[in-house]
């Protein structure tokens, strides 16, 4: 392996390394939305958040606000939070697992095997996260006739096309373990 794509492997690895102590942080992001709910009128909460844009067309009346289901948004959002946070953490983990392997020239090994299996159970809670998030951010859209333009800003959309990449990553895993076997099977043969 050339020195130059060891060495950028190695500063991606440090990258993760990173992203994953701030993603440990951010489980304090779901407290946030409990902290909302048991305070009170989450409603005006989220109107007032400056991640928070209206149509503008819409005119939100005061019984739009009074009858937003602020308890089923807030645990929809802390809920949904989490699990992505912790998917988030799992898919870091196993991704910093790969790429050591491939600093040490380690491409065929059944830590790699068990390292994409990750992949693809981290992208399935992934996937559970942002259907909570979603129905969430549908909450706001239909009730205060805006959308979360910040952070765990997921959409249906959003929810689609995670499902994709979990068909993208379950191909991968599955011709990967099939390449192996077949590496295994060779190397018996010769």
């Amino acid at each position: 392996m050339p020195k130059w794509v060891k060495f950028f492997t190695n500063l991606m690895i440090v990258i993760v390394q990173i992203s994953i102590l701030f993603a440990y942080v951010g489980f304090l992001w779901p407290l946030g939305y409990l902290y909302e709910g048991y305070h009170g009128d989450v409603a005006q909460a989220v109107l007032d958040n400056d991640d928070f844009l209206r149509y503008s067309a819409h005119h939100l009346t005061a019984g739009a606000m009074a009858s937003f289901p602020g308890w089923p948004y807030v645990l929809l959002m802390a809920v949904g939070s989490a699990i992505w946070i912790g998917a988030s953490i799992m898919f870091a983990k196993a991704m910093v697992k790969l790429l050591n392997n491939v600093v040490e020239e380690d491409y065929f090994s059944q830590n790699n095997i068990a390292a994409v299996k990750r992949l693809v159970v981290a992208q399935c809670y992934v996937v559970i996260g942002e259907f909570f998030l979603a129905g969430g951010n549908q909450l706001t859209s239909s009730w205060l006739r805006g959308y979360n333009n910040g952070a765990f800003s997921q959409t249906w959309t959003n929810t689609i096309d995670s499902i994709g990449l979990l068909i993208v990553l379950k191909v991968i895993s599955v011709i990967y373990e099939r390449a192996m076997t077949m590496k295994v099977e060779n190397d018996l043969t010769v």
